[in-house]
């Protein structure tokens, strides 16, 4: 059975016929070889072919806006727009391939997508941030949106001529739109940025969740406005009043019975986790039957759900992906199919949408003028100020469901649809690139100051920021620090950072303990192992330590950030990581975190000052080695491998503080070649003047050795270095970059290097094929 329906169109009128009882499935190429557009009968082949033009054409635009900074809802937005346009002469063609038929099942698709992707964003998003965010955040998100919004209503009332009564409602409910901060579109930004982790980021994300409670009072309010009688009004309260009370009554509890099932320290199980999504089509379907939108119910469950925990954990984990990569990614396309660019100035004719344009351009300045005077009050620098007003002016998703929404009620015409949606096309592309522009943070981490062991005045504070994973890495930097002799005369300051992978939530967490900050929300405390083991060192070593703990709960791809501004912000000559894998006490690998190796390698290529890895084998951090040390029950030993280098040089002058401990047994290993392995001239001088200084200073000493030995090339070394091995606790070697194929000593051993961060030295004594429990650490001097 067909239907034939006529479409108007620019060159002319079309004939479109609908089959009423569509074909989901085709027969194929062979059944239907007599027809060349078989494939537009069936619903199911036409959606995937428009699901891969769709793909092919955004993947397309992306890869051109990318290398100028575009976010990806630029390129979504722009593939809609591409197919939703007029093609002229091939308008027919594009109708077959997006029929109306087709775009009821497009929209459908995408929607249900967008629903799952309001809960997944509400479930990762903490409610109660908002009251214990600090003053910032409040000065510069909540006159972001009100300031905007009042003056958007003032300038209204000089813009009623020409419109209606019920065009003249409608203008608050506009305002609003214009005037709102999504929290998920800036966190998505951020995201992209790759500064959601930072001081910045941080700030910013805490002032969206503040302007995102304000903007959807706001839309609440003005939505009620266009309202036709004031019973509607009451009726639309009411029916939110009861979906909260569904939502906080009854699917809350619910949800919180299933979390009361699973095993602490366990994930949700999959039929918990099927339990709470049949709860979310529930509440989407309450949404339904009230009268509200259907992504309503969804979001305020997502909110309900407890922030961070094992439930949004789950959810995040298992949907995240395929919904943020493909159903937004179609929903952004899908509503702005609905978008004809050839049609934009022929509806700018109209008076409410020339209105609506005129407020959502002043309202943007005034936004961005709001956030850069409220940054500035709370004394951030002129360049993070405006980098703060272009993220927080920035559209996206959100804003284009809303204004997708509004079309279909009938609030907006399409024309008024086509100039918001190439509004927000505008703010979602070029914000970020002035982002890129203005915010060089490879200019922000570089430093003009030599920060290096090495380069330290004699009896100086050494400032070290240690790494902590996970509580195994807490013994043996600890030893460690203990070992390189902090004494009132040549103190050390340590500051702890415990590095913690934010799963289930949006907000990153950075939290100084010393000022005895509070984590957000009702979670147990953070770091308490941590901060106790350190405040228990600084106590052992009364006047010659100072510890400082801090916790930083972020993605683990952005966790650098957090480790490149705390070396800055507090002046720190050495980062100390720890290596990703661990042994038992019978030497056999316990596990590994490739998301620490991923860290570590980051951080190694970028880091502001010096940077060592300690791989901890078992004697560094046994308790028995670190309550014999400092009560003189033995000796603990070290050996210095030098081959000659800024590393090299870097790992001798962290030695020198270990030989003024007279329970250290220090041993340096110089291995050089008769054969000239190309270093210059100048770091020869270097290498000469530190042995020299090393050997005036302390050798006479009979637990200061130093041992001068050749090597004709890397086997002969690895040979040397297995002989050796087992008669020291720790060995310190440089990581030596870009030196392994010059420098004859180590020539060859590149190939069978497994960890390059390690350097071929230290990965060679770290590796499986040397059976023993000696620690290594692995120094760079700051590049």
């Amino acid at each position: 059975m067909s239907l034939i329906k006529h479409n108007s169109t620019a060159n002319g009128t079309n004939q479109i016929c609908l089959s009423v009882l569509p074909f989901v499935n085709s027969d194929g190429l062979w059944a239907n070889a007599h027809s060349y557009q078989w494939w537009l009968n069936s619903s199911l082949p036409l959606l995937e072919l428009q699901l891969v033009v769709f793909g092919l054409m955004m993947i397309t635009i992306q890869l051109l806006l990318k290398r100028l900074g575009a976010s990806k809802i630029s390129s979504q937005i722009l593939t809609g727009m591409i197919f939703g346009c007029s093609w002229g002469a091939f308008d027919e063609a594009k109708f077959k391939l997006f029929r109306i038929d087709s775009e009821e099942v497009l929209g459908l698709l995408s929607y249900f997508g967008y629903t799952l992707y309001l809960f997944i964003t509400a479930v990762k998003m903490d409610i109660r941030m908002t009251m214990q965010t600090g003053k910032k955040a409040w000065i510069i998100g909540m006159p972001s949106v009100l300031v905007p919004l009042f003056c958007g209503l003032f300038v209204c009332s000089f813009l009623h001529k020409g419109l209606t009564v019920e065009e003249i409602r409608k203008l608050p409910l506009m305002t609003s739109l214009q005037s709102m901060i999504s929290f998920p579109v800036i966190a998505s930004l951020l995201n992209e940025l790759k500064i959601v982790s930072t001081e910045l980021g941080r700030l910013g994300l805490s002032s969206a969740l503040v302007a995102d409670i304000f903007s959807l009072i706001s839309m609440l309010t003005t939505k009620q406005l266009t309202r036709e009688s004031a019973a509607k009004v009451y009726y639309s309260f009411g029916a939110l009043f009861v979906q909260v009370f569904l939502v906080s009554f009854l699917f809350r509890p619910a949800v919180i019975w299933i979390l009361k099932r699973t095993p602490e320290g366990k994930p949700v199980s999959r039929g918990s986790t099927q339990g709470v999504f049949v709860l979310v089509l529930l509440s989407s379907m309450t949404s339904t039957v009230l009268g509200h939108s259907v992504i309503l119910g969804p979001y305020l469950l997502g909110l309900a759900i407890p922030d961070g925990g094992p439930a949004g954990y789950s959810f995040v984990e298992k949907m995240e992906s395929f919904v943020s990569d493909f159903f937004v990614p179609l929903f952004a396309i899908t509503c702005s199919l609905k978008v004809d660019l050839s049609k934009l100035f022929i509806a700018y004719g109209a008076a409410f949408t020339r209105v609506t344009v005129i407020l959502a351009f002043i309202t943007s300045v005034v936004k961005f003028s709001c956030v850069f005077l409220g940054s500035l009050y709370c004394q951030l620098s002129t360049r993070d100020s405006l980098v703060l007003s272009l993220i927080l002016s920035c559209k996206g998703v959100v804003e284009l469901a809303f204004t997708s929404l509004y079309t279909e009620y009938r609030v907006i015409s399409k024309g008024t649809m086509g100039w918001i949606t190439f509004f927000i096309f505008l703010l979602a592309t070029f914000a970020p690139i002035g982002v890129k522009c203005v915010n060089d943070l490879s200019r922000k981490q570089a430093s003009n100051q030599n920060r290096s062991i090495m380069h330290m005045s004699p009896n100086s504070e050494l400032r070290i920021l240690a790494c902590i994973h996970k509580n195994e890495n807490i013994y043996g930097l600890i030893h460690l620090l203990n070992i390189t002799c902090p004494t009132p005369d040549n103190p050390i300051s340590v500051y702890v950072l415990h590095l913690i992978a934010l799963v289930g939530r949006s907000s990153p967490v950075f939290i100084s303990h010393r000022q005895e900050d509070k984590p957000i929300g009702d979670q147990p405390a953070y770091s308490e192992n941590v901060i106790v083991s350190f405040e228990h060192l600084e106590q052992e070593n009364s006047g010659a330590v100072y510890a400082e703990c801090f916790t930083t709960v972020s993605p683990s791809k952005f966790m650098h950030n957090d480790v490149y501004k705390l070396a800055m912000d507090k002046f720190t000559s050495l980062i100390i990581l720890c290596f990703h894998r661990t042994w038992t006490s019978d030497g056999l690998i316990d596990q590994e975190d490739n998301t620490m190796r991923h860290l570590n390698c980051s951080v190694i290529e970028k880091a502001p000052c010096s940077v060592a890895i300690l791989a901890d084998k078992g004697r560094l951090g046994s308790l028995a080695s670190m309550a014999s040390v400092g009560r003189g029950k033995c000796k603990y030993s070290v050996c210095v491998i030098f081959l000659g280098g800024s590393d090299d040089r870097e790992a001798i002058s962290f030695a020198k503080r270990m030989a003024r401990d007279s329970e250290i047994d220090l041993t340096v290993l110089k291995l050089g070649s008769a054969v000239d392995d190309g270093s210059s001239k100048w770091d020869k001088i270097l290498d000469s003047e530190v042995i020299k200084d090393f050997k005036t200073t302390f050798l006479g000493d009979g637990r200061v050795r130093l041992i001068e030995e050749e090597s004709e090339d890397g086997p002969q070394t690895a040979l040397r270095l297995r002989e050796i091995v087992n008669q020291y606790d720790l060995m310190i070697v440089g990581r030596r970059k870009g030196l392994e194929s010059s420098s004859p000593q180590t020539s060859g051993l590149s190939e069978w290097n497994e960890f390059p961060e390690l350097g071929v030295l230290g990965d060679l004594i770290a590796s499986l094929d040397i059976n023993t429990r000696t620690s290594v650490l692995v120094i760079q001097q700051q590049k």
